[in-house]
């Protein structure tokens, strides 16, 4: 499936994929390093009536790169150019990591735009205190992506130590927990992404009253949480206070994967969206 790219008015230019449905518009949002392609495996088992976008961000896959700063204000205002000239709102709006953290600005910033929220481990409070194991992670992903882009560190290099890491939560070697697919694909969208994204995530551009936002949401909203002992962001305390404190919310706890849920536990994920869709 070839992306196609659309110049908002805003003046990103931003790359997406799409899958045509006279159903309900969905718009699909994809984790820091990630890009719209982390979708297209899940596309053909998600309501078959549905109106599917899955967005590039700015910085990441094909979308522009600006020399700007990369701060959840800036990504939310191309999602809403977005879901307004193109998507044909309300959406239901699903965001993973980043992107969870992102639509909930969306939500809270334009209600009319968004019908319904599904949040995948989005990092919620954990952006304004982020743990040593994530920043050492992401230090790596910003020399990775500056020396994949500059030629001074192949691909076949970065390949062989993404294989043999071990996972910090699992212990097991990069091949046994993404397979040779996923390096690949990490491979790739970590080359398409601009360095200075993660910078700037590094630098605390993410951080934000994260209580303030969640108030903000009109909308029904959908959580789901993996397990912090594997690696998810989303602790089972913050899990129990979105529940209670917020009407709203409904939290599914998946037990069984960390972070990369719709990667790694896809029928959790599929049932979620499925069924908000048939809602």
């Amino acid at each position: 499936m070839d992306k196609q790219t659309v110049l908002l008015s805003n003046g990103t230019e931003m790359a997406y994929l799409e899958r045509p449905g006279s159903g309900r518009r969905v718009v699909l949002l994809h984790g820091i390093t990630d890009n719209a392609r982390s979708y297209e495996p899940l596309f053909d088992r998600i309501a078959s009536d549905a109106h599917i976008f899955a967005l590039d961000f700015r910085g990441h896959g094909q979308s522009a790169k600006p020399e700007t700063l990369y701060d959840t204000k800036a990504y939310a205002d191309d999602v809403r150019q977005f879901i307004a000239e193109v998507a044909d709102a309300p959406v239901l709006l699903a965001g993973h990591s980043l992107g969870g953290v992102v639509a909930i600005q969306v939500a809270g910033t334009a209600p009319d735009l968004v019908s319904q929220l599904l949040l995948e481990d989005p990092p919620i409070y954990f952006v304004n205190d982020l743990n040593d194991t994530y920043r050492t992670l992401f230090e790596g992903i910003v020399v990775m992506s500056q020396t994949l882009q500059d030629g001074n560190r192949s691909r076949e290099d970065w390949f062989e130590i993404m294989a043999r890491t071990p996972d910090p939560y699992s212990g097991k070697p990069g091949i046994e927990t993404m397979g040779t697919d996923r390096i690949n694909f990490r491979l790739d969208s970590i080359t398409m992404m601009k360095p200075k994204a993660m910078q700037d995530a590094l630098a605390g551009s993410l951080e934000w009253d994260a209580d303030a936002a969640l108030s903000g949401i009109q909308c029904p909203w959908t959580v789901l949480v993996g397990n912090e002992t594997l690696g998810a962001v989303v602790t089972a305390k913050e899990a129990d206070c979105m529940e209670h404190e917020h009407s709203s919310s409904h939290v599914i706890r998946v037990n069984d994967v960390g972070h990369l849920i719709h990667d790694q536990r896809s029928d959790a994920w599929l049932a979620a969206i499925n069924g908000l869709i048939g809602a």
